[in-house]
């Protein structure tokens, strides 16, 4: 069994191995607290075989690429995000070798020249032998057989009930929470853990669907995008989020109310790194995924200062932020 952790803005799998018996199916389950959908492929005659999406409410499992013959050696790969109803943006489950997604459910055989399909580039991760048997999604904290519980707890954050920590733990403040969003939505009688989970993801997605910022890509290439905010009394800045060409992400979810927010983004390709210009406003970045507080000295905390632009006045407690090839410097 193979587990992979998704971290708080970038999500890199982390590996851990147990072993199994030989299943019939590759088996994908979801112990994080996010509705995931996931994407599947594997090598046929012609190019990949490309499917998605399967949902995963939090504690589903389903099985995937049923052609695949789990005794031969075909390798699958995955791809997965969070639904885009959570506070924070979407978070990804993704690897190395780019494969073709739309938006909506599909099925495709496909190589790599993604756009001339109309559809997206997204970065696979692969499983081989025995490791495409079962793949487990899971965060830094693992919520295991209380993913359920977890997963409602954070669809009552997003949808705006008070709920103190996503923990997986069924207490007091939580049921309270449940009753409150049963009572606002006329629910009556007591849901199942899944219709439970559907209808908040439905009120989390009308409550959050023009919030934030979101940072649209007409560059020639991917880019990486950070922002900066106050957050209390202490400003802060975080990043990356990587976002292809002719595609769009929303990096913060929060209701904005003024402008007082900040971003900055840097054009990849294969000669480095090619920051935005102008800008008035130091923050500071790294290499990585970080997150640093304060936006003084940031050499001497082993960080690096970037001018960071000022959003638009927000509208409808949102913004949008389109950024071309010529918004970066020059190689």
């Amino acid at each position: 069994m193979l587990r992979f952790l998704i971290p708080t803005l970038l999500a890199l799998p982390l590996l851990l191995t147990t072993l199994s018996g030989r299943a019939e199916a590759a088996e994908l389950c979801n112990e994080t607290s996010y509705i995931v959908e996931a994407a599947t492929a594997w090598p046929v005659e012609g190019g990949v075989a490309i499917e998605g999406w399967t949902r995963l409410r939090p504690g589903d499992c389903a099985t995937v690429a049923s052609d695949v013959d789990l005794d031969g050696d075909q390798p699958i790969f995955f791809y997965a995000k969070s639904s885009i109803a959570y506070l924070g943006g979407v978070r990804e489950w993704r690897g190395t070798v780019p494969l073709c997604v739309d938006e909506a459910d599909f099925e495709v055989v496909a190589n790599t020249r993604c756009a001339s399909l109309g559809m997206a580039s997204r970065d696979f991760f692969i499983r081989e032998g025995d490791d495409r048997e079962r793949t487990v999604f899971v965060e830094p904290d693992s919520f295991g057989s209380r993913a359920n519980v977890a997963g409602i707890q954070r669809l009552l954050q997003s949808a705006g009930y008070p709920i103190n920590g996503v923990d997986g733990l069924d207490g007091r403040s939580t049921r309270r929470a449940v009753a409150s969003f049963l009572s606002d939505a006329g629910i009556s009688g007591t849901p199942g853990d899944g219709a439970l989970i559907d209808a908040l993801e439905a009120r989390a997605l009308e409550r959050n669907a023009a919030s934030g910022m979101t940072v649209c890509n007409t560059a020639d290439g991917d880019i990486a995008v950070a922002i900066g905010l106050q957050v209390g009394e202490i400003w802060q800045s975080r990043g990356w989020w990587r976002i292809h060409a002719n595609e769009c992400a929303r990096v913060l979810a929060a209701r904005l109310e003024t402008a007082n927010t900040f971003y900055f983004a840097e054009r990849i390709n294969t000669a480095g790194r090619r920051g935005l210009v102008g800008g008035g406003e130091t923050f500071c970045v790294a290499p990585a995924r970080f997150v640093a507080e304060g936006r003084t000295d940031c050499a001497e905390r082993g960080y690096a200062p970037a001018d960071f632009h000022r959003i638009p006045e927000p509208a409808d407690g949102g913004v949008r932020v389109t950024l071309d090839e010529s918004e970066f410097r020059r190689p």
